[in-house]
C-alpha cells in the first residue's frame, strides 16, 4: 500500500470577526494558532453557543512509511477545540507511541470544529463521511464540554447514531470524557457519570480523561491545566490527555515515555519539566487503572 507522508488541513476559513463573546462555545476559531476568549466570570449559559463562523477543520497527520512491517493502529477523533488545541490530541498520541522501539505505529484523522457537538457533527456529515471510510481501529467521539450538563439527551441521541455507525465498519468507539471548567469543579462528576452511563449502555469504552485531570490536581494543586479561560488545556492539559490516550489505545502505560512532543515539521509543541511529565504520565496510569469496569482496548 502506498502512504502518502505529511500533514494537510482542509479547512473553511470565513471573513469576518465574530461580534460578541461565546462563552459557552469551547473556541471562537478553530487552529492550534487562535487564541481562545476568556470565559466570563459570570455563571455559563446552559445555551451552547453558535458558531457559525468557525472553520470546519479535518487534519491528516503524516503517516508511517510503507515499509515498516507492523500493522498501523488507526484512529479518528471527532470533536472540538479540545481535540485540537495545541497542535491536536492525535499528534500528542503520535509523539508518544513514535518513542516506544519496535512499537506499533499510529495513524490519526482529526474531524472538528470549534465549539462542536456531536449533534452538530453529524448534521454537517463530515465526520460521518470519514467514519464510512472505514479502516479504523477506533473512533473517537468528544461531545461539547457542556454537553453532559446541559443536553444530555442529545448528546446521548447522537452519540448512539455514531456508534451505531462505527459498528458497522467494524471499529470500537471511544468517548472522550472531558473536564471541568476550573471556576466549576462540581462538572468533574456529572461529566464522568454521563460518559460512563452512555458507554456502559452501548458497550462502548471511555478514555477517562477528565478523571485523570481530577486525580492530577488533587495530587498537585498548583498544576496549571487550565489556561486563562478556565477551559481550554494548557500544553501540560493535553500531554495528560495523550497520556490518558496512550494508555486506551495500546494498553500500556505511559510511564518512561517523552515529556516533549513535536509535529510532523519537528516543531515543539509541548516540553515539560520531567518530573511533571512524570507525575502525569503516573496518574494517566492510574486513572485508566481505576476504571477496571471497562475493559483496556487493543486493537487487532
Amino acid at each position: 500500500m502506498n502512504i502518502r507522508q505529511g500533514r494537510f488541513t482542509l479547512g473553511l476559513v470565513f471573513a469576518g470577526l465574530l461580534s460578541a463573546q461565546l462563552a459557552s462555545a469551547d473556541t471562537v476559531l478553530a487552529g492550534p494558532t487562535t487564541k481562545p476568549v476568556a470565559a466570563a466570570k459570570t455563571p455559563l449559559s446552559p445555551v451552547v453557543a453558535k458558531t457559525a463562523a468557525t472553520p470546519v477543520s479535518i487534519t491528516v497527520p503524516a503517516l508511517t512509511p510503507a515499509n515498516n512491517a507492523k500493522k498501523p493502529l488507526r484512529v479518528l477523533f471527532i470533536g472540538n477545540s479540545y481535540t485540537f488545541f495545541n497542535g491536536g490530541l492525535g499528534t500528542a498520541v503520535k509523539g508518544l507511541a513514535s518513542a516506544v522501539k519496535d512499537g506499533r505505529p499510529f495513524e490519526y484523522v482529526e474531524v472538528t470544529k470549534g465549539g462542536q457537538t456531536l449533534e452538530g457533527h453529524w448534521n454537517d456529515g463530515k465526520a460521518l463521511a470519514a467514519i464510512r471510510k472505514g479502516g479504523w481501529d477506533f473512533v473517537v467521539l468528544q461531545e461539547h464540554s457542556l454537553g453532559a450538563l446541559d443536553r444530555r439527551e442529545k448528546m446521548f441521541q447522537y452519540a448512539k447514531m455514531f456508534d451505531a455507525e462505527i459498528r458497522k465498519t467494524g471499529a470500537k468507539t471511544v468517548f472522550y470524557e472531558t473536564w471541568g471548567r476550573k471556576n466549576r469543579p462540581e462538572m468533574y462528576g456529572v461529566v464522568e457519570q454521563a460518559y460512563v452511563s452512555l458507554a456502559s449502555q452501548l458497550k462502548a469504552v471511555v478514555a477517562p480523561a477528565g478523571a485523570a485531570w481530577s486525580m492530577a490536581l488533587k495530587s498537585n494543586p498548583t498544576l496549571a491545566l487550565h489556561i486563562a479561560d478556565l477551559s481550554h488545556p494548557t500544553p501540560a492539559g493535553t500531554y495528560l490527555n495523550a497520556c490518558v490516550f496512550y494508555e486506551t489505545f495500546f494498553g500500556k502505560s505511559p510511564e518512561g515515555l517523552p515529556h516533549t512532543i513535536k509535529n510532523a515539521a519537528g516543531k515543539i509543541l509541548i516540553d515539560l519539566p520531567e518530573s511533571e511529565a512524570t507525575l502525569l504520565q503516573r496518574t494517566a496510569k492510574e486513572t485508566c487503572t481505576r476504571g477496571a469496569a471497562q475493559p483496556t482496548l487493543v486493537a487487532n
